[in-house]
C-alpha cells in the first residue's frame, strides 16, 4: 500500500474539508456510506483508466459437457479467459460477440470463447473434456463499513474522495460546493493521466499472439 488510509482516518479528513468536525448533522454512519460511495466511484474510474490495480483470478475447473460456471462473489467484470494447456502454460480464449453465439453447435474439446451471462461464466462450444481456465477479472469494491476497513490512495487519490465526500455532505447542509466542485475536477484530471504514468517507460504498441497476428492496443 502505498498510501493507506482507514476508514476512521478519511472520515476525520472529510469532517475537516467540510469544516463539520464538531456537528452532529450527519452521523458517522451516514459519513461512512458517503465515503464508500464515493471509493466506488474512483474505484471505477481506475478500472475504466486500463491500469491494473484491481485485478483478481478464478481458476474454473471445468467438467465434460458442462459450459456454465459461476462466477466469483465478489465479481465485477472480466479481462479474459486463459485455457491451461500444459502446466504453467496459458493460451487465452476469445470474448464471444452477440452474433456469434449460434457458430458453436457442436462440443470440441475444448472451449474456444467465452460469454459471461448473468451470474455465470459460459463456455463455448461446451467443452468434451475436463479442461482448467483461468478466469482474470475485476473485483467489485468493496463497502466501506467497519472503521479498520483501509483504502489504498496510491498517489494521493484518496483525495477525490475525501473531496466528493465532503461535497455531499455541504449538499445536505445546503451550503456552497463550488470550491470542492473544483477540486474533484482537478482530482479526476490527474487520474485520467494514471494510464500514462502507470508505464512511464513504454508507449503504446501493437500486441502479438503466437502465429504472428498482430492486434492493436
Amino acid at each position: 500500500m502505498a498510501r493507506s488510509f482507514t476508514l476512521a482516518q478519511l472520515r476525520t479528513k472529510v469532517r475537516q474539508r467540510a469544516d463539520i468536525e464538531n456537528s452532529s448533522f450527519i452521523s458517522d454512519s451516514e459519513l461512512n456510506g458517503y465515503i464508500s460511495a464515493s471509493y466506488a466511484v474512483l474505484y471505477e474510474r481506475l478500472v475504466l483508466s486500463g491500469v491494473a490495480y484491481f485485478e483478481s483470478t478464478q481458476t474454473v475447473a471445468a467438467v465434460a459437457s458442462t459450459s456454465d460456471y459461476a462466477l466469483p462473489a465478489d465479481y465485477m467484470s472480466t479481462v479474459g479467459v486463459d485455457w491451461l494447456r500444459a502446466t504453467g502454460k496459458y493460451e487465452p480464449i476469445r470474448r464471444l460477440m452477440t452474433k456469434e453465439r449460434d457458430l458453436f453447435p457442436d462440443p470440441t474439446p475444448k472451449a474456444l470463447a467465452y460469454r459471461v451471462v448473468g451470474t455465470n461464466l459460459v463456455l463455448f462450444p461446451t467443452p468434451s473434456i475436463a479442461a482448467t481456465y483461468r478466469h482474470v477479472y475485476i473485483p467489485a469494491p468493496a463497502d466501506l463499513t467497519a472503521d479498520g476497513n483501509t483504502v489504498d490512495g496510491v498517489a494521493g487519490w484518496e483525495e477525490f474522495i475525501v473531496n466528493d465526500a465532503a461535497r455531499k455532505c455541504l449538499l445536505k447542509e445546503e451550503s456552497d460546493t463550488s470550491s470542492l466542485e473544483r477540486e474533484i475536477q482537478r482530482d479526476l484530471d490527474r487520474i485520467d493521466q494514471a494510464r500514462i504514468n502507470r508505464y512511464v517507460a513504454d508507449s503504446p504498441r501493437v500486441t502479438w499472439e503466437e502465429d504472428d497476428d498482430f492486434i492493436d492496443e
